[in-house]
């Protein structure tokens, strides 16, 4: 009965091991959830605050498909204020009911069907199902050793294969890296060469842990913007997860087909939510030094802990909050040594081959949990190991 376009999804490997630790914890067991990227911290109080005091009043009605105007107003306030990129609320930026959709709705803007995407990888679990759902086929080029753009292999699979576009995450998950300034002049050429469109996948552009010269990709490559399509969100930044709020920017014309897209399938983000995403960017500062305070001393202390366990290593965490680990104590495939560790140490992880089957040989983990979690789990996969 179900039709062959649903067949084709393969579902979230990141659900499924959340469902597993979540299984192992109804039996009892004390779990360490470091499988799920989400924030461990609330809403800003001002957050909540505007969020409820639209419910009460009144704004519970559908809002316009492309977003609250007042909303729309302040995301190109922000760009132009923090970044120096100028955007027109009116026809190139659109709210979303979460970056995800963003993603989704912007690849249905590209492609048509059979048409082309090509993601570095290890990549987020959802692109390639986001890709199947279009219609459109996806290939997949692996990074190098250090996670950078493999830019001789991009190439190749350029001059052999008709792609329309590129889809890029930095920082990314599940490695960190960001994105250099060498690679992004690769991208600009690979634009100005082969005219391909970029969508670049920023949610993560506040967890920054090294120095680097761009928070979005607009600055870099502003003179190539009719081939850029930017996605962001409220998510990881303002920990507003379940709010389900993202947005895009792109130009006129493939900001109406992702304006199409909301129609068709959502209407529009939720209305009460959007008036607490307003003040959310009010507060932008006070959100990035609630980061700013956290999350370093955590991506050390992972650094840390990894580096006292043999046969486990992990080289850099430039930015997201994510550890991308290399296992050399065993040969086993990586969705077996993340089961071992769920059921012999009660920590919950993400094999890395859920990024890509060239990252097998790998295990993520999230530290977007407390210091004292981080600890108690790697204690335990060290009594594990041994």
């Amino acid at each position: 009965m179900l039709s062959e376009q649903l067949k084709q999804l393969q579902g979230s490997p990141t659900a499924k091991f959340f469902r597993l630790a979540k299984e192992r914890e109804a039996q009892g067991h004390d779990i360490i959830h470091l499988e799920i990227g989400q924030p461990d911290f609330q809403p800003l109080p001002p957050i909540v605050n505007a969020t409820i005091e639209a419910i009460n009043q009144g704004k519970t009605t559908y809002a316009i498909s492309s977003g609250i105007p007042e909303l729309r107003e302040k995301i190109a306030s922000v760009y132009s204020e923090d970044h120096s990129v100028e955007l027109n609320p009116n026809e190139e930026i659109i709210v979303t009911s979460g970056a995800k959709q963003g993603i989704l709705a912007s690849i249905y803007a590209l492609l048509n069907r059979g048409d082309k995407i090509l993601f570095p990888e290890p990549y987020w679990v959802s692109y390639p199902d986001m890709t199947r759902l279009s219609g459109g086929q996806f290939l997949t080029v692996p990074m190098q050793e250090d996670f950078s753009l493999n830019q001789e292999a991009i190439k190749e699979t350029l001059s052999n294969t008709q792609v329309k576009a590129l889809l890029i995450n930095s920082p990314n998950n599940p490695t960190g890296h960001i994105l250099s300034s060498s690679e992004l002049f690769f991208v600009k050429d690979l634009i100005e060469d082969a005219n391909l469109m970029i969508i670049a996948d920023e949610i993560y552009n506040d967890y920054m842990y090294i120095p680097s010269s761009f928070k979005t990709i607009l600055t870099e490559l502003k003179d190539w913007r009719e081939n850029i399509i930017v996605v962001n969100g409220f998510s990881k930044t303002y920990s507003m997860t379940g709010f389900r709020l993202g947005y895009s920017i792109a130009n006129k014309s493939l900001s109406q087909g992702i304006l199409r897209f909301i129609q068709a399938s959502t209407s529009c983000a939720t209305t009460f939510c959007q008036w607490g995403a307003v003040t959310a960017l009010e507060h932008r500062l006070d959100a990035q030094k609630v980061i700013e305070d956290v999350f370093p001393a955590r991506r050390q202390l992972l650094l840390d802990e990894v580096s006292t366990v043999d046969g486990l290593s992990l080289d850099s965490v430039d930015g997201a909050f994510y550890g991308f680990i290399k296992y050399t104590y065993s040969d086993k495939p990586s969705e077996l040594v993340v089961e071992e560790i769920l059921n012999h140490a009660n920590v919950a992880t993400i094999p890395g081959t859920a990024f890509g089957d060239s990252a097998d040989g790998y295990f993520r983990v999230a530290f977007s949990r407390s210091e004292d979690e981080i600890k108690e789990a790697f204690k335990r996969i060290r009594e594990f190991m041994k």
